[in-house]
């Protein structure tokens, strides 16, 4: 296992994942971390270190490439192919979960071209609106309020947090704050981390090239912080990078 640390920067590899780890999130209920691949279909659950508790094998899916979680046991994962996400639960007994059992579904297809569709997705709690990011062709984030508390549905495409973002050449993630309302969105082509605030100014916050530990991160794929404001950035093929608050 390829292992390097920092001051507050930690790197690995994790060897049991083999290949295409493309999201992650953090739950406080447990305080562990979910990540998930999309080939092979299987959601990892890690502690804070990066170390794997287990595997939760995916049945019925295609392209999983993202998971946030919401609140008590539900989790939305977002699947590239199937162009939507699924609500699924995930309790501590919870070893394989069907894509026919999911709770609920939203099929939401806005690609122009094969292979360039949503990557990244999270939830404000809040105002129970879930933010989906697609990749490119184009570069979109998206809206939709009302899903969890079966409100009316209201769709929206977020033009003001994305129109000062041309440092991105794409959107592999986004991370929708709950404590400040700040809205992160990863770019694997450009390996930046880009902040939105509340006042929906965007600036460059980590540039994945600015040193030794953070350049390991080749294609980084996912993005979720943790109750104390840790950062936690996954990426193919098997790299978890921590970042912690100073």
């Amino acid at each position: 296992m390829f292992l390097k640390k920092e001051n507050n920067i930690y790197f690995k590899e994790i060897k049991e994942i083999r290949k295409n780890l493309s999201g992650i999130t953090y739950n406080p209920k447990s305080n562990t971390l979910f990540a998930i691949t999309n080939a092979p279909r299987d959601i990892y659950e890690l502690d804070i270190n990066g170390n794997i508790l287990r595997v939760i094998k995916l049945k019925g899916f295609r392209d999983t490439e993202d998971i946030t979680y919401i609140k008590d046991d539900l989790f939305a994962i977002v699947d590239e192919e199937l162009s939507g996400f699924y609500i699924i639960k995930i309790t501590s007994n919870t070893s394989k979960i069907y894509k026919e059992d999911s709770l609920k579904s939203f099929i939401i297809d806005v690609r122009t071209t094969e292979n360039f569709g949503l990557e990244g997705i999270s939830y404000d709690q809040k105002n129970d609106i879930f933010y989906l990011a697609n990749e490119r062709n184009p570069k979109k984030i998206i809206t939709i309020k009302g899903f969890m508390l079966d409100n009316p549905i209201v769709m929206d495409e977020k033009f003001d947090i994305i129109e000062d973002n041309d440092y991105l050449g794409d959107f592999s993630a986004i991370y929708f704050d709950n404590e400040n309302e700040n809205i992160y969105i990863l770019s694997d082509e450009s390996r930046l981390l880009g902040r939105v605030d509340n006042n929906k100014n965007f600036s460059k916050y980590l540039d994945l090239e600015e040193n030794e530990i953070y350049s390991q991160m080749k294609h980084p794929e996912g993005i979720t912080k943790d109750k104390d404001g840790n950062i936690y950035i996954v990426g193919e093929p098997n790299h978890f990078l921590s970042i912690k608050k100073r």
